[in-house]
């Protein structure tokens, strides 16, 4: 009987170390898991107006596990700011989140409906009063289509016909783009062979070296240079 008791007191002895132990031991993991929860999110490379909206759009990833957290989980956070080109994001264990971004080159100027935009390298429309430090900057005129402005960026690219020699683009229903420079150069190009018809414009003004003339290229095989801009 006493042999049996005994066993039973070592056995409930056992059970109560073994309890012990284990809270003990899960109190430590959770004290090392707040560790990595991340406590702090640097953004680098944007002005204090642009970080304010940043930060309110990645609010809940603090308090996240930095070693769950996935980029693509971050990514997304950025999806709907329209002023970012890229970000880059790095993990500084313990609990330091840094991101930095890329903000999209500005290149143009743009009303629609009585507010003001800047047009971005991405392509976006970006509100005008979000940007502290102004830019001069060409205008768009006409109904904007950011598939066509892009591809003809890339036309200006590859003919190396630099932006800001320009003061503003004009952009028609049919396709067709019209741009003028500072020096008053008003440039009629025709809806295709844009290439070709960028680097002769290009040449043209070279070879006239002068201001305020009109260079119209719409019609093939056809150059009309005219004093009067008409």
């Amino acid at each position: 009987m006493h042999l049996y008791e005994d066993k039973k007191k070592k056995f409930y002895f056992y059970i109560l170390i073994f309890f012990l132990l284990s809270t003990v031991s899960n109190n430590k993991f959770l004290n090392i898991s707040k560790i990595y929860l991340i406590n702090h999110i640097e953004i680098n490379n944007l002005e204090e107006n642009l970080k304010k909206i940043v930060e309110k759009n990645i609010t809940t990833i603090k308090g996240k596990n930095i070693f769950f957290i996935k980029k693509d989980e971050v990514n997304n956070k950025f999806k709907t700011i329209k002023f970012i080109e890229n970000i880059s994001i790095k993990k500084k264990f313990p609990s330091t989140l840094i991101i930095n971004i890329n903000r999209t080159e500005l290149l143009a100027k743009i009303n629609i409906g009585n507010k003001k935009y800047y047009l971005g390298s991405n392509g976006y429309l970006i509100d005008y009063n979000l940007i502290s430090s102004k830019k001069d900057l060409p205008y768009f005129f006409g109904r904007y289509e950011k598939k066509e402005f892009i591809k003809f960026l890339n036309y200006l690219k590859e003919a190396d016909f630099e932006l800001k020699k320009i003061r503003s683009f004009y952009y028609f229903p049919s396709g067709r783009w019209d741009l003028v420079t500072k020096e008053g150069i008003k440039i009629k190009l025709p809806k295709y062979d844009l290439n070709y018809s960028l680097d002769l414009s290009k040449k043209i003004i070279k070879k006239q070296n002068k201001k305020n003339y009109l260079i119209d290229l719409r019609v093939k095989e056809k150059i009309i240079i005219n004093d009067g801009k008409k």
